[in-house]
């Protein structure tokens, strides 16, 4: 055979090779399709709350120069109004059964269930505010899981404004719908008015849960490194923040294209469950966790720059309170991306192990800690760390470790794990045992809807809710000891001595004895 030849038999290999690779994916892909359409089919049927949503809900684009926060306000009323439309003259009337938060008076009812609808910005001003806090709330979710921790800021002395995020409080169609640029643009409005209802003196607070984490840690980076004069907080709590979530949620890039290609409607749909939680959505938009991921893509690649850039000197200090065992964040990763690249003695971890006592022995998997304790084995760790945890494999009893410079503080939390509970939740961390909705029960709730201690029992697939519903801890049975820690926190780092807020942190601020 001639060189020549030989070339072109090589070419001609090469070329089916990669016919044969195209093809192969092209296999695999259109595996993929068929799996996800196949999947979307067995969805119970779309309701009018899965297709319909307020036409005048907020978007980046409506943030031209000039538009304010009054104005976000403004628009919220008409979003509103065109929900309790679409609630009276759609929806209600087509609902069976007596739970469903879009049935007018039903056990759900939004409306009526608390003293104001939770779903709403909430904006409270205090007389001579001490500072402006801003609280945003996770993805799904609504201003009420964050409302104790609102309510007691504003107590304090501050002017607390409690967002509603765009897309968030109306139907799931909306979050389907909704964007992080939205988001962030929401949040961007809310600090700037925040500032302008707040003397210049007086310090900013930014609290984020879980997405909400993500917005404030997104909404600092963006100011940083664009270096506008957008007012920054000088200090900021993080509840679960979403700092990293499963590599699972990079699938969701294709869903706009095998959404376009199938014309299944049901595939903007992980999960259609009743929407029987009046400030929370039950179902579950493909689109949420599109948004999800982008937006920690976002916050990771803004953390990484900054880091290089100046290794997050001028971030402010930062509070996370996280339990270990979160199945909707991945905790190592908001370790790595956040907690180690901030400058020494900026940031304190308070972090919840799960239930160590022994009669949970070969019932509980603890393979959730793979990742997390070699992180935190260092010795030369760069942020404070409260671990929260049994004071011996025999007792439910709990105590705090704090890891400071080298030096461990132990102290007593005076409370238990409650009876049948082997760990805390992601969506458990804000909520006190006495709220109403999702708390302990332990206290006569006057809504008449305990979904903290929802437990129902009969035979596999009866139920049209999830059981994921009743298993997960929806409460803090540790709430206060967090809030008088998160308290402690924000006042040994937004002191105002002088007139000017202090912007560092003081260190081994969650060890003093109380």
């Amino acid at each position: 055979m001639t060189l020549s030849a030989a070339r072109r038999q090589l070419v001609r290999l090469l070329v089916l090779a990669t016919v044969f690779v195209i093809l192969l994916a092209l296999a695999g892909a259109s595996g993929v399709v068929f799996a996800w359409v196949r999947f979307a089919r067995t969805l119970p049927a779309l309701q009018g709350w899965h297709t319909a949503a307020p036409a005048s809900e907020f978007r980046a684009s409506d943030a031209k120069p000039g538009y304010t926060f009054g104005d976000y306000l403004k628009q919220e009323d008409k979003v509103f109004a065109e929900l309790d439309r679409l609630i009276k003259d759609d929806w209600s009337p087509k609902v069976v059964g007596r739970f469903s938060r879009f049935k007018i008076g039903s056990v759900c009812d939004p409306t009526t269930i608390a003293e104001r609808n939770w779903n709403r910005t909430f904006v409270a001003e205090a007389e001579n505010p001490i500072g402006g806090a801003l609280l945003i709330h996770g993805l799904s979710d609504a201003p009420y899981s964050l409302r104790t921790l609102a309510e007691r800021l504003h107590a304090t002395g501050y002017t607390v404004i409690c967002l509603r995020v765009p897309g968030h409080g109306t139907s799931p169609k909306a979050l389907a719908d909704s964007d992080w640029r939205d988001w962030a643009a929401a949040t961007r409005l809310a600090m700037a008015d925040l500032r302008r209802r707040v003397a210049a003196d007086r310090p900013l607070l930014m609290v984020g849960y879980s997405n909400g984490g993500a917005l404030c840690v997104n909404d600092v980076c963006e100011s940083l490194l664009k270096d506008d004069d957008a007012p920054k907080p000088n200090a900021m709590v993080l509840i679960s923040p979403m700092i990293g979530i499963t590599p699972l949620a990079e699938f969701t890039e294709l869903y706009p294209i095998v959404s376009t290609i199938s014309g299944e409607k049901k595939l903007a749909w992980s999960g259609i469950e009743p929407e029987i939680d009046p400030f929370k959505y039950s179902s579950w938009p493909t689109n949420a966790s599109l948004q999800a991921f982008r937006i920690t893509r976002q916050v990771g690649r803004s953390l990484a720059a900054l880091s290089e850039k100046n290794g997050l000197k001028d971030f402010p200090p930062v509070l996370v309170v996280q339990s270990a065992a979160d199945a909707t964040v991945i905790a190592y990763r908001m370790i790595d991306e956040l907690m180690d690249r901030l400058p020494r003695g900026r940031g304190e971890l308070i972090l919840f192990d799960m239930n160590r006592s022994s009669w949970l022995e070969g019932l509980t998997d603890s393979n959730f800690e793979e990742h997390i304790r070699p992180r935190l084995k260092r010795t030369d760790l760069p942020f404070v760390l409260t671990l929260v945890s049994n004071r011996a494999p025999d007792s439910p009893e709990v105590f705090s470790r704090t890891l400071n410079g080298g030096k461990i503080t132990e102290r007593d939390i005076g409370v238990s794990w409650p009876v049948g509970n082997f760990s805390l939740s992601h969506v458990a961390l804000p909520i006190p045992p006495s709220d109403p909705v999702y708390g302990s029960g332990e206290q006569e709730s006057a809504t008449r809807l305990p979904l903290g201690t929802l437990a129902l029992r009969g035979e596999n697939g009866v139920l049209a809710i999830s059981p994921s519903l009743m298993m997960r801890m929806r409460f803090n049975p540790f709430y206060d000891w967090t809030e008088s820690e998160i308290m402690k926190w924000i006042a040994g780092n937004t002191l105002v001595s002088d007139g000017a807020p202090r912007t560092a942190v003081t260190p081994g601020a969650l060890q003093s004895p109380k």
